[in-house]
């Protein structure tokens, strides 16, 4: 919670008492726990040179760390003399030590006391949401503008909460009662948000374009802007925005990371190379412009932004792993890519990480006898590497020994019991062998797990699916895979079979739609494309869909040609 200034001021008491309290504030022994002590010493004192005294009291016993005397000596001033000052205080004593609930309390008794206070508003909204409470603030602030209607503070304040809780409309509305002569950079700054929030960007924008001419150096509502012209493919806009804050002095490393991004999309290579040279740019931003520059078809520019990195950081031990991903991405040379790694010395920090990507282009390439001997010497040079098991599973699975590759990664799991990847390539592989109650054990052990994971998730529910029992919790499961993987069309195959299965045949022929607009090369999805559209009446697409299936190799011929007969 932000600290409260300090209110009390020993400017403010008569010249003896500051003599007297002066020898007590340079000693430790003065200023003691004994309340009873430092009620004797304010007898006979006004009320206001009293809170003082005992205020000052509290502030040394901070200072000497004492920190339960002074919550207690501060408790009983606040009670003896309550004020919304001291309730502040006293909250924000107790929220540094960690201790929020009472703070609220202290905070939500205050606003009892002093129900027109806007700074125990403020504190007790602000204290609700850094719980992460947002309707109590929500309803602080509601009950404090109900009498205080036209407390434009108050009213950014329930806006600002509003936008942060996705009542985007209600925000507009608020901020909608602040005249226009008196809405600032920060009014508009919000309007810009709710408006954004509610999916009306130009409105947004124009905001923006607003606080940004009402105050040139709000740099939050420049980016914002920045980022929206982007989006809506205003990429000139959005360039200049982000020159604009270069110009006003916001030199940051993710500005010009900005700018590089979009002269690439620009088509403008050069000037994303220039703009590395001539700012402040770091590791992150040089490996961020290399990897848009080859993604974007530069390869020649990337080498450029890689000579930059070698120059900033010429000792730099992850230089060959930068060489070798540009020779095999850029350059289309895995075997450049190769000598690249193979020149990386054993003692080199990230000796395992060339062992790793070796293994990787290796494998890819067809170099299987390579790849076994690279992921050998890995495993006997970091036996503590999990990964190198998994690549060694891997690698047996390619070559057609899937049984070995099962080996390999249930002795694995002996030392990694709880590694989820391992055991999801386990349950794979068991899959495979046609040991299907081993392999969904597994799958039901990574949800035991992790109940989020999506691919056991939609393992478990397809399984269900396929075997037409408990369809709702089959259906379940897949929609919770889709949750963390909303287009992938082997997942919406899923859902599209079990709603099948549930004959709810509208729903099965839109999801299995989905799956196939994705241009999946895979036998079994269109097959299930064929049965939908046949239980649909659609025989036109079950037709197409069954002749798509056996073109692509369906491991069933016999049956899908019949399908096809029958329609």
């Amino acid at each position: 919670m932000p600290e409260v200034r300090k209110r009390f001021s020993p400017a403010r008491l008569p010249l003896f008492l500051v003599l007297a309290l002066l020898p007590c504030l340079l000693s430790n022994s003065c200023a003691s726990s004994q309340l009873a002590r430092n009620a004797h010493a304010a007898r006979g004192l006004s009320q206001a040179a009293e809170v003082s005294y005992q205020f000052l009291v509290y502030q040394d016993l901070l200072r000497q760390g004492r920190k339960e005397e002074a919550a207690e000596n501060l408790a009983g001033l606040a009670t003896a003399h309550p004020s919304p000052d001291l309730a502040v205080e006293l909250a924000n004593l107790y929220w540094g030590q960690n201790e929020r609930e009472k703070a609220t309390e202290i905070l939500e008794k205050a606003r009892t006391a002093f129900p027109g206070s806007r700074q125990i508003a403020f504190y007790l909204a602000n204290a609700y949401q850094m719980r992460r409470m947002n309707e109590q603030a929500i309803k602080v602030l509601e009950v404090f503008l109900a009498s205080h209607a036209t407390d434009e503070s108050a009213i950014q304040e329930l806006a600002s909460l509003c936008i942060d809780t996705g009542r985007h409309k209600e925000a507009t509305a608020l901020l909608g009662r602040i005249p226009e002569a008196n809405r600032d950079a920060t009014v508009s700054y919000l309007l810009a948000k709710a408006a954004a929030g509610a999916g009306n960007n130009k409105d947004a924008v124009r905001y923006l374009r607003t606080a940004v001419a009402q105050d040139a150096g709000l740099m939050v509502a420049w980016a914002e802007l920045a980022g929206m012209l982007e989006t809506e493919g205003d990429l000139k806009g959005a360039q200049d925005a982000y020159q604009r804050m270069l110009a006003l002095g916001e030199e940051s490393p993710e500005v010009r990371a900005k700018l590089v991004r979009l002269a690439i999309r620009q088509k403008n290579p050069a000037k994303a190379v220039a703009l590395l040279k001539d700012g402040q740019t770091g590791k992150s931003q040089f490996l961020d412009a290399m990897a848009a520059l080859v993604e974007a078809g530069y390869p020649k520019q990337a080498k450029q932004v890689l000579d930059l990195l070698q120059a900033a950081e010429p000792d730099s031990p992850d230089l060959p792993f930068y060489k070798a991903v540009l020779a095999y991405e850029g350059d289309k040379n895995p075997k450049a890519a190769m000598a690249i790694l193979a020149q990386v010395a054993t003692d080199n920090p990230n000796y395992d990480k060339s062992l790793s990507f070796r293994v990787q282009i290796a494998s890819e390439i067809g170099d299987l006898p390579a790849a076994r001997t690279l992921v050998r010497e890995a495993r006997e040079r970091f036996p503590d590497r999990r990964e190198f098991a998994g690549m060694d599973a891997a690698l047996k699975d390619k070559s057609g020994d899937t049984a070995g590759a099962a080996k390999t990664l249930e002795d694995a799991l002996v030392t990694w019991p709880d590694d989820l990847d391992l055991l999801y390539r386990y349950g794979v592989a068991l899959e495979k062998l046609k040991r299907r109650d081993e392999a969904k054990a597994v799958m039901e052990r990574i949800v035991g797990k992790d109940d989020t994971h999506p691919d056991a998730l939609n393992y478990l529910g397809y399984s269900l699916a396929e075997e037409g029992r408990d369809l709702e919790r089959a259906l379940g499961m897949i929609e919770k895979a889709l949750e963390k993987e909303p287009d992938n069309p082997f997942f919406l195959d899923s859902r599209a079979w079990a709603l099948y299965k549930l004959k709810r045949m509208d729903e099965a022929l839109t999801t299995i739609e989905k799956a196939i607009a994705h241009k999946v090369k895979d036998a079994i999805i269109w097959e299930h494309y064929g049965d939908i559209a046949a239980a649909a009446g659609r025989k036109a697409e079950a037709q197409k869909a069954y002749r798509s299936a056996l073109e692509l190799g369906s491991e069933t011929p016999g049956i899908v040609k019949k399908k096809l007969e029958a329609l």
